[in-house]
């Protein structure tokens, strides 16, 4: 039988699941149409914890060990949900960097939207950059890192889809400027095959010597 001390630790970890964690759980499924395997041997092994505090004759020591150690799998459940949540979001923004890379962007917003958008990528590599480190040593300061940068990358996402129309335009504009290029390269070949078998033309270069 659990104390009301150790019956509240339980509620307090569950409150922690059903707040935080499956509201992220939600979002990663959204995102990916998947649940990751790691993620799933996570939430086991936290219940698998909390199902032992309810073994018959089990000591209270024992409970408070077991508690403890389901306190650790959410940590774990919720840094690692932010880290596939953050990975997700850096490849997000890595393609459309990539379909983009031909596009000037610089136009957008009067200007304000490229230097924004490297700030905030920037912002958000470092982020990552240092929950890693910290993830070894302290996992409740990497956690706090991980969520920043899972912030800063929404915040960059967000500014995307703000101008996606704008976007699209632009992919449009630049079609039809190579398009167009391309035309009068197409053009200039044309007409100069056609002045090279002018010049070259016998009776053409005749009738030119004879008018001269």
């Amino acid at each position: 039988m659990l104390s009301i001390d150790n019956q509240e630790k339980v509620e307090a970890l569950y409150d922690s699941y059903n707040r935080v964690i499956r509201p992220l759980i939600s979002e990663i499924e959204a995102r990916e149409e998947s649940f990751p395997t790691p993620l799933f041997n996570e939430i086991r092994a936290f219940n698998d914890h909390i199902a032992r505090c309810y073994l018959p004759k089990i000591a209270n020591e024992k409970i408070i060990t077991e508690l403890e150690k389901a306190e650790g799998h959410i940590s774990r459940i919720t840094l690692d949900c932010f880290k596939y949540l953050d990975v997700f979001l850096y490849e997000k923004i890595r393609n459309f960097e990539k379909r983009t890379r031909n596009i000037d962007l610089t136009v957008l917003d009067n200007g304000q939207f490229f230097p924004t958008f490297c700030k905030l990528k920037k912002d958000a590599v470092i982020s990552v950059r240092q929950a890693k480190n910290l993830e070894s040593m302290n996992i409740i300061k990497s956690l706090e890192f991980y969520q920043l940068a899972y912030n800063q990358y929404c915040d960059l996402e967000n500014k995307i889809d703000d101008k996606t129309g704008e976007i699209n335009w632009l992919k449009v504009r630049f079609s039809f400027n190579r398009l167009f290029k391309l035309a009068i390269w197409i053009l200039a070949a044309i007409l100069s095959g056609l002045l090279s078998l002018f010049l070259t033309c016998d009776s053409i270069a005749n009738f030119i010597k004879s008018l001269i």
